[in-house]
């Protein structure tokens, strides 16, 4: 005792000075050895009892608990009885000691339960039983909450460092004292509500002239002992009740009683201090977990599910009576809706006790009455929408009224407060401003609602849309006068809000587009007809009236029509579908209509006082895009057509702009019918326009800005013409293949600039995936050639531009014709002796070089089988696969280590990749069959997964790397039980002999895959659990 007492002294000590301010790190490092060398010792355990009964010292307690973890993680099973029973009583006995600090507690409270995942029930018989115990006195109510919080944390869902039979011993254990738990819970939680109805928490406060003070009320509201209040043992215990509802079977369990009591404590009422709202959020919660679990047994579960309805109604009629209601409680209010609604909506519609206008009514209140936040607002649309998705027609009956109050949300002549507060300009991982994901989340239950009751909803938006359309008119007749337009600040707001909603409505019409272009006979055309053309009117008016520069003031002005033109023109892009289901008549009209519309913004190519803005100029080749790929008009003998195709660039365009615009001139040249003499020409035209920087074979290297300006357009117009017809693409062959030499001869000259050749091989890429057919296996073979031999006599390195080397070799390896199975050894030498030295050492330092090489490697097996195994098919049958000759055998094993190598790999997507490979490659050839995989590799690669999977470096993968444990095992699985596993077991650390024989002898020896692998992960897991609990 006495050495013990000196040796606590001494830790006060050193832990005071550890976290004195005035210590240096140096000193800090000494003392931290002391504490490690301390903590290391076999007996550490011993003393920590001592200090546990006689420190205040805080850092002491803490030191001496984690001590004592180490020693009930690692060494318990080995400590002699007495030892662990005295452990086990102080621990508990200071647990119930009331001056301690409640972190400390606490973690007391988790070791005590650490030792009973041990030793529960067998060895600590009472161990639950002293927790219902707890629970029954007034002073140890809430000790004995944190008690049954930690048991059900570990036992229950127990961490990994307890064998599989244990875990499932315990959860069946837990799962018995279920029904008993509960009841003892309702007691509980009943009792205290009561106490809590009758004490201070509802005397109103004292009069501010009374000189009262609240001091009094506190002693009532104090329970004996650990001076907590009653919504504190509420919210305990509800805490407690929501992590049993995640695990135990709820369907039979929730009694009446319970639901009662808690759905009593989840009441909100005005004059709430912060700890009864707290209480309040914490039963939502806890009834949120109950509804966000499955509900199996159908007569009990209704009657239930019945039951959290009506008793969740309550609480929001409750809720309608307040002026204000916590943001945070309104948030688990919604998620109620949601919950009840996505998991168990369908289940209670065919109940006919289930009311469901009080349903509606009460999410119609909630959405639009209560709900004050944006974001509290579109977790109610979410909630609309998937109940609208659920079963339509029965809710036909609210669909025009919740579509308006909705149009009303999104409006900002009607809620300009809460939508000028949208951020319009910072843009979400979803690429779209505040403002921009409010408008959709509108827009898309807007089309949910449509889906039950379209003509409605359409005649609704384009009632809102015309009306917005005519201000748009007003005021552009007004500046087509000439005149200099000055607002007021209430005319100004006005016409804001009013050209804002068009903008919008815009929008929501044209999601409707789809309506009128399905098998529906109901739909009246003629809706569609006036929206598109009026649209076309408004578009030509404002072109014609160049809104773009309005002489208005405030400015802001000018900004909402330009955004109206543009949003106008985008409806086009949607409405181009349905004028291609019109007659050819109209369909011609209105095409030119729209080419009217959208063709002047590719005028302003070249630099203008005045020109339009970037936005708008955007969403007018958008536009021309469409119509190109839609309505396909010939635009041949068009001169603006004919002039755009013959620039090779548009400097004063953006260039996100000007891809949409090549692409709509390639689709306007490929796409409609005509002579091919007149497509060929211009094709042609618009080619030599892009390429002609770029020079002829022979001619000086242009500047590496120059290549990059010209071969980027090359590259997206091959990729544009990617799935056209055979024809086109003889054409494009005829007009690309001098660019392809020329190409073929830059390379030599730019091999050192990383950026430069990966842009000419990207185009290379490209043209071989593209043509491939019409540049012939003979071409191919050259190009290829050419650059294997200019790659060989290089430094090679990892970077995008061998990549894209690697990938047009892919091309070449997975092609069909014979011709280019001569490439297979230039090929093999390249990634072999140039490529796979350059990154093997570090894989993970080049993920994306390394997976295309991987890729090819996979190429080669699968396309090129017959390079390394070069026999007929009847002999192949006539000879067992260990007989089979090989040729090429030093390049086969280095790629499949190559696999290997990639399968020790921290690079989830670099592990994937050989993964599947490897099973591909076995299903296709049977590779793990071969006796060249059998001698070599086969015990590596099972070593290799086996090592992947106790490292847990893979986890989400942990299924597919037990299946192919399985497809590997499989090849001969007797040598697998008998050899291989006591091996693997035998380079395990931690794992003593007795344990190893218990692992084996768990391990089912059934071979159908199901088995196989539940086997193999719950051997992992049980090995890691020995290895976490090893002594020392």
């Amino acid at each position: 005792q006495d050495d013990d007492a000196v040796a606590l002294q001494n830790l006060e000590q050193l832990m005071t000075e550890f976290f004195c301010p005035e210590t240096t790190n140096e000193r800090k490092r000494t003392i931290e050895r002391s504490f490690q060398e301390f903590a290391g010792q076999i007996d550490s355990w011993k003393p920590c009892l001592h200090f546990l009964s006689s420190t205040s010292n805080h850092y002491v307690s803490m030191f001496a608990l984690s001590t004592l973890e180490t020693t009930i993680s690692r060494r318990w099973p080995i400590l002699p009885w007495e030892d662990r029973a005295l452990t086990r009583s102080t621990l508990y006995t200071l647990s119930l000691e009331r001056d301690v600090a409640s972190f400390v507690r606490n973690k007391v409270v988790k070791l005590v339960v650490d030792i009973a995942r041990h030793d529960w029930p067998h060895f600590y018989p009472d161990f639950y039983s002293n927790i219902l115990q707890l629970l029954s006195h007034k002073h140890t109510r809430l000790l004995g909450l944190v008690y049954l919080r930690t048991a059900s944390e570990e036992l229950a869902t127990p961490r990994e460092d307890l064998p599989m039979h244990r875990k499932s011993e315990l959860f069946r254990l837990l799962s018995a004292q279920v029904p008993l738990t509960l009841d003892t819970l309702t007691v509980l939680l009943k009792e205290t509500t009561k106490l809590q109805s009758r004490s201070g928490t509802v005397t109103p406060p004292p009069s501010p002239t009374s000189g009262q003070s609240l001091a009094p009320a506190r002693a009532v509201l104090d329970v004996e002992g650990l001076a907590i209040g009653t919504s504190e043992v509420c919210t305990a215990t509800l805490e407690v009740l929501a992590h049993l509802f995640s695990w135990i079977d709820v369907s039979g369990s929730i009694s009446t009683n319970l639901l009662d009591a808690i759905f009593s404590c989840a009441k909100y009422h005005d004059a709430m201090n912060s700890k009864q709202i707290e209480m309040a959020v914490q039963a939502l919660t806890t009834i949120n977990e109950l509804l966000y679990r499955p509900f199996c047994s159908p007569d009990a579960t209704d009657t239930l599910l019945l039951e959290i309805f009506q008793n969740g109604i309550g609480l929001f009629q409750l809720m309608e009576r307040l002026d204000s209601v916590e943001e945070s409680y309104m948030e688990k209010m919604t998620e109620f809706l949601q919950l009840f609604i996505t998991n168990h909506m369908k289940r209670m519609e065919s109940s006919s006790k289930f009311p469901v206008n009080t349903l509606l009514e009460v999410l119609c209140h909630h959405t639009f009455q209560q709900a004050s936040t944006v974001n509290g607002y579109l977790r109610c649309l979410d909630v609309w929408t998937t109940l609208l998705e659920s079963t339509q027609s029965r809710y036909s009956a609210v669909a025009l009224a919740l579509a308006e109050r909705i149009l009303q949300k999104m409006s900002f002549k009607l809620n300009a407060r809460v939508l000028r507060d949208l951020d319009t300009e910072s843009l979400d991982e979803n690429e779209e401003t505040e403002w921009q994901h409010f408008l959709r989340c509108n827009i898309e239950c807007l089309a949910k609602i449509a889906d039950i009751s379209p003509i409605p909803i359409f005649t609704l938006l384009y009632r809102s849309w015309r009306e917005g359309l005519i201000i748009f008119g007003e005021l552009g007749a007004a500046v087509a006068n000439g005149q200099v337009i000055l607002l007021n600040d209430t005319e100004a707001s006005n016409v804001h809000a009013h050209l804002r909603d068009l903008a919008s409505t815009t929008q929501a019409l044209t999601r409707l587009y789809s309506l009128f272009i399905g098998d529906q006979t109901n739909i009246d055309q003629s809706l569609a007809e006036e929206v598109v053309s009026q649209t076309l009117e408004a578009c030509m008016f404002a072109r014609d009236n160049q809104l773009y520069k309005a002489a208005i003031q405030p400015s802001a002005i000018v900004i909402d029509l330009i955004e109206v033109h543009s949003q106008l023109l985008a409806s086009l892009q949607a409405w181009c579908h349905w004028i291609a289901r019109r007659s050819e008549k109209a369909k011609e009209a209105l095409c030119q209509r729209c080419i009217d519309s959208c063709v002047w913004a590719t005028t302003y190519t070249a630099s203008c006082d005045h020109s339009p803005p970037a936005n708008l100029i955007h969403s007018a080749i958008h536009l021309f895009q469409s119509i190109t790929a839609i309505l396909k008009p010939i635009l041949w003998d068009q001169p603006t057509f004919r002039n755009l195709i013959s620039m090779g660039t548009y400097p004063y365009l953006k260039s996100d702009t000007i891809k949409v615009l090549r692409r709509a001139l390639i689709n306007g040249i490929i796409l409609p019918p005509g002579d091919a003499a007149t497509r060929q020409r211009l094709l042609g035209t618009m080619i030599l326009a892009l390429s002609a920087p770029l020079g002829m074979q022979g001619q000086p290297v242009p500047s590496e800005s120059t290549i990059s300006i010209t071969i980027i357009p090359l590259t997206q117009l091959l990729e544009d013409c990617a799935s056209s017809s055979t024809i086109i693409k003889k054409m494009l062959h005829s007009c690309l293949e001098s660019i392809i030499n020329r190409t073929l001869e830059l390379l030599s000259y730019v091999i050192r600039c990383q950026s430069i050749c990966e842009l000419l091989l990207s185009f290379l890429h490209s043209a071989f995936s593209v043509l491939q057919q019409q540049l012939g296996p003979e071409f191919m073979q050259n190009a290829v050639q050419g650059m294997l031999q200019l790659y060989t006599r290089e430094n090679i390195s990892a970077g995008p531009a061998l990549d894209q080397l690697l990938e047009i070799l892919i091309l070449v390896v997975s092609a069909p014709s014979n011709a280019f199975k001569a490439f297979v050894p230039s090929v093999t030498n390249l990634c072999l002796g140039q490529v796979w030295p350059a990154i093997g050492n570090n894989l993970s330092a080049h993920p994306d070089t390394t997976l295309v090489l991987l890729k090819l490697f996979h190429s080669i097996l699968m396309h090129r089988w017959q390079y390394f195994y070069n026999t007929s098919v009847l002999r192949t049958l006539g000879h067992p696969e260990e007989d089979e000759p090989v040729e090429h055998k030093e390049e086969l094993v280095a790629i499949l280590e190559a696999f290997g190598q990639a399968l020790l790999q921290s690079d989830v997507n670099i592990f994937r990749q050989s993964l599947q490979s490897l099973e591909q490659l076995n299903i296709r050839w049977r590779l793990y069959q071969r006796a060249v995989f059998k001698v070599h590799l086969l015990e590596r690669f099972l070593m290799a997964l086996f090592t992947v999977l106790f490292q847990q470096s893979h986890n989400l993968l942990a299924d597919e790397i037990a299946a192919a444990i399985h497809s590997l095992a499989s090849v001969n699985i007797g040598w697998f039980f008998g050899h291989f596993l006591p091996t693997f077991l035998t380079t395990c650390e931690g794992v003593d002999d007795m344990q190893r024989v218990t692992l084996l002898e768990n391990f089912d020896k059934s071979t159908d895959q199901p088995t196989l692998t539940r086997s193999v992960l719950q051997l992992i897991s049980d090995l890691r659990c020995y290895q976490l609990c090893r002594p020392g």
